[in-house]
C-alpha cells in the first residue's frame, strides 16, 4: 500500500476514534439546562429571538445581554444564539448541539496542528497516533466539560477554534502565507471573545522556536539565530502583520464595547496577586482534575504575605525557567513551546481583572499548550521504550488508554453535574462551601421547589459571606415576601436598589413585588427605569404589560406636584433611585412636566449615569427651553461624558 494512502487511512481511522470518544463522553449533556449568564444573554434577551437582528449584533453591543454591565461586544456569539433559537426555541438541545459541533471541529483541527508540530521535530512514523492521542486527551478532559456545558461559554470555544484554525491554515497552505490569510480565523474569532488576539503572540513564539524549512532559506535548520538584518526583514514580513491585524480588530472591539460594561474585579491589586496561585491550581487540575467546581470559593488575596502567593510565584518562576530551557534544544523545543503557550494564553485573564479570581473555562485555550508539550514529550519517551522489553511497551500503551478512558468517564460524570440548576449548585456548595454566590443559587433552587424556609437558611448563610451582594438581597426579599415578611422584603428590595442602581434586576424584581401587592403605578415607574437600562429585557417588558392592564386607584391628593415634592425630598435624602421613580409617577400624570424631567436628570447625574441624565435634561428643555437649571444639569452631564470618552 502506498505510504500516502496508508497515512490517509490512519488519519481517517484516528479521527473516527476521537469522534466516537467525544460523542460517548458527551452523550448525556445535550439536554442540560441554562446556567449563570445564560439567563440574561439567552433566556431574557429579546434580541436573539429574531434572525433579522443579526446585522444589529455587529453595530450595537447592547443586544448581547439584557444586563448593561454584561453588554460586551460579541456579535458572533449572539449570531450563533439567534440561529440556535430559530432552530429550537428555548430548548437547550440546539444550543448544546452547535457548541459540540464546534468543539469536535476544534479537537480534530488540534490533532492536525499537533501532527504538523511533531513533524518539525521528529520523523517518527507514530506522529499521527501521537497527535490523535494528544487531541483526544484535550477533548475528553473533564475540566473542558465545564466550558462545553456552559452555553454562553461558546465564546471560549469559538475564540479557541479561531486560534487553532489560524495555525492550521498557516501550516496547511504555505503558498498562501504571503497573503496573510492565516491571520483571518483568529482575527474573526476576536468578535466572539477578545482573548483570540493572543494568537499574534503565540504565533510569534512559534515562529521563533519551530523553524520551517519552506519559510526562510537563510535560517539554519535547527538554530535560533539569524543575521540581524535578515531577522528584521522576516519579522516585518511575517510577525508584524499578525500583531497589526489582531491589534486593529482588538481596538475595534474595545471601541464597540459600551461604557456600561463592567469587568467585575473590586480590587485590581488583590486580583493580580492571586493569579500566580490560580495558575498553579490550573496546572494541577490538568494532571489531577479533582474538586472541579463551577464557582470556586477562592477569594482574592489581600496581601503578598499570604503563603499561597509565594507558592504561586515560585511555581511561575520555575515553570518559566523550565519552558525557556526546554526551548533551547531542538529535541525538546516543542515541549518548551507548549509550556510557553500555557503561560501566554493565561495572560489575558490574569492581567485583566475579572469578577472571580479563577474559573475553569479560562483554561480552555491555555490547556492546548500543555497538550502540545505532552505530545512533544511522547517521542522522547518512545525512543527510550524501544530499548525496553515488549511488555513495557504494551503497558505504556495500556496506560495511555486508561488515561483517556478515565478522562472520558470523568467528563461523562461532570456532565451530570450540569444537568440542572439544582445539581450544579449543590455540587458548588459541597466543593466551595464558603462561596456566597453558590449558597445563594442553591437557595434559589430550593425556593423554586417551594422550600422557602430552606432557601432562607442558605440566603442567610450567604449574607454573612457577602452582605453587600445586591442579587442576594433580591432573592432574600423574594423568599421573605413568600413567607409573609413583607416589611423585611421591601427593605431588602430597596437595599438592592441602593447597592446596584445600574442593574435592571434591581428595578424589575421590586416592580414584580409591587404588582403582587396591587401597587401598579409604582411598579410602572420602576419598570420604565429597568427598560431604560435594558430595552431587551423580556421580564421587564412582560411585567410592564401586566402593570398597564391593572386598574390604578389613585387618591386625588396625589397630584404631579405631590410627586415632584416627593422626588425632591428623596433627592435631598440621597435616595436617588426613589427620586427618579417619584418623578416618573409625576410624568405619568403630566408627561410634559419639565421640572420632573430635570429632577430625573439631576438624580442620574448623582448615579453617574450621564447618558440617561442628558436625555432627561433634553426632554426638560424641549418642554421648557428657558429652564436654566436643566441647562446647567445637561452641561454637567455632557462634560462628564466627554471626560469619560477621552
Amino acid at each position: 500500500m502506498p505510504t500516502a494512502l496508508r497515512n490517509k487511512g490512519r488519519a481517517a481511522f484516528g479521527g473516527a476514534l476521537v469522534l466516537v470518544g467525544l460523542i460517548a463522553a458527551y452523550s448525556n449533556h445535550f439536554h442540560n439546562s441554562f446556567h449563570f449568564d445564560d439567563a440574561h444573554t439567552i433566556e431574557t434577551n429579546a434580541s436573539i429571538r429574531e434572525l433579522r437582528n443579526i446585522p444589529l449584533f455587529f453595530h450595537d453591543a447592547t443586544t448581547f445581554s439584557s444586563l448593561p454591565s454584561n453588554q460586551s461586544y460579541r456579535p458572533l456569539v449572539s449570531t450563533l444564539l439567534a440561529i440556535d433559537y430559530r432552530l429550537g426555541g428555548m430548548q437547550p438541545f440546539w444550543f448544546h448541539l452547535s457548541i459540540f459541533a464546534l468543539f469536535v471541529a476544534l479537537t480534530l483541527l488540534l490533532a492536525f496542528v499537533v501532527h504538523c508540530l511533531l513533524e518539525r521535530t521528529t520523523t517518527s512514523s507514530a506522529n499521527c497516533w501521537i497527535a490523535f492521542i494528544a487531541a483526544a486527551w484535550y477533548g475528553l478532559h473533564p475540566a473542558n466539560a465545564d466550558t462545553v456545558n456552559y452555553i454562553i461559554a461558546s465564546a471560549e470555544v469559538i475564540s479557541t477554534l479561531g486560534v487553532i484554525a489560524s495555525f492550521a491554515v498557516y501550516l496547511a497552505f504555505p503558498q498562501l502565507r504571503r497573503l496573510y490569510i492565516y491571520v483571518l480565523p483568529a482575527t474573526i474569532a476576536i468578535l466572539a471573545k477578545p482573548t483570540a488576539a493572543i494568537f499574534a503572540v503565540l504565533f510569534g513564539v512559534y515562529w521563533l522556536l519551530l523553524p520551517d524549512k519552506t519559510r526562510c532559506s537563510h535560517r539554519p535548520a535547527g538554530g535560533l539565530t539569524l543575521n540581524r538584518s535578515v531577522a528584521t526583514t522576516w519579522w516585518l514580513r511575517e510577525l508584524f502583520p499578525s500583531f497589526l491585524i489582531c491589534g486593529a480588530m482588538l481596538s475595534f472591539v474595545q471601541h464597540m464595547t459600551p461604557r456600561s460594561w463592567v469587568a467585575g474585579a473590586a480590587n485590581v491589586h488583590n486580583y493580580l496577586i492571586t493569579q500566580p496561585y490560580a495558575a498553579l491550581l490550573y496546572f494541577k487540575t490538568f494532571f489531577w482534575p479533582s474538586g472541579l467546581s463551577a464557582d470556586y470559593d477562592l477569594n482574592p488575596f489581600t496581601t503578598i504575605n499570604d503563603l499561597r502567593f509565594w507558592a504561586g510565584l515560585a511555581f511561575l518562576v520555575l515553570f518559566t525557567i523550565c519552558a525557556i530551557a526546554l526551548s533551547v534544544s531542538k529535541k525538546t523545543r516543542m515541549i518548551g513551546f507548549g509550556l510557553l503557550w500555557f503561560l501566554i494564553a493565561l495572560l489575558p485573564t490574569a492581567l485583566f481583572p475579572l469578577a472571580e479570581p479563577m474559573n475553569d473555562h479560562r483554561t480552555f485555550l491555555p490547556y492546548i499548550g500543555l497538550v502540545i508539550a505532552f505530545a512533544g514529550m511522547i517521542p522522547l519517551l518512545a525512543a527510550r521504550l524501544d530499548r525496553q522489553p515488549n511488555w513495557t511497551k504494551i503497558a505504556s500503551v495500556c496506560a495511555i488508554g486508561v488515561l483517556l478512558c478515565a478522562n472520558g468517564y470523568a467528563t461523562f460524570q461532570r456532565n451530570k453535574v450540569w444537568k440542572s440548576e439544582e445539581t450544579l449548585w449543590r455540587d458548588v456548595v459541597l466543593k466551595s462551601p464558603r462561596n456566597g454566590r453558590g449558597l445563594m443559587n442553591y437557595g434559589n433552587t430550593l425556593m423554586a421547589k417551594g422550600d422557602y424556609e430552606g432557601a432562607l437558611d442558605y440566603f442567610h448563610c450567604a449574607q454573612q459571606l457577602a452582605p453587600q451582594y445586591s442579587v442576594l438581597l433580591i432573592n432574600l426579599a423574594i423568599a421573605e415576601d413568600a413567607t409573609k415578611q413583607s416589611a423585611a422584603a421591601e427593605q431588602h428590595f430597596k437595599d438592592a436598589l441602593r447597592l446596584a442602581p445600574a442593574s435592571p434586576d434591581s428595578y424589575t424584581y421590586y416592580a414584580r413585588y409591587l404588582l403582587s401587592h396591587s401597587r401598579a403605578q409604582e411598579a410602572r415607574a420602576f419598570l420604565h427605569s429597568a427598560l431604560e437600562l435594558s430595552r431587551t429585557d423580556l421580564t421587564a417588558r412582560d411585567l410592564l404589560a401586566r402593570a398597564d392592564g391593572q386598574p390604578v386607584n389613585q387618591p386625588t391628593t396625589q397630584t404631579p406636584e405631590y410627586y415632584l415634592d416627593l422626588s425632591l425630598q428623596f433627592y435631598r435624602e440621597e435616595r436617588y433611585v426613589e427620586s427618579i421613580v417619584a418623578s416618573r409617577r409625576a410624568l405619568d400624570l403630566r408627561p410634559n412636566y419639565a421640572e420632573a424631567w430635570n429632577n430625573i436628570c439631576a438624580a442620574y447625574n448623582k448615579l453617574s449615569r450621564y447618558q440617561e441624565a442628558a436625555k432627561a435634561c433634553e426632554q426638560a428643555l424641549y418642554y421648557n427651553p428657558d429652564f436654566e437649571l436643566a441647562r446647567n444639569n445637561l452641561q454637567y452631564a455632557r462634560e462628564k461624558l466627554r471626560a469619560s470618552a477621552k
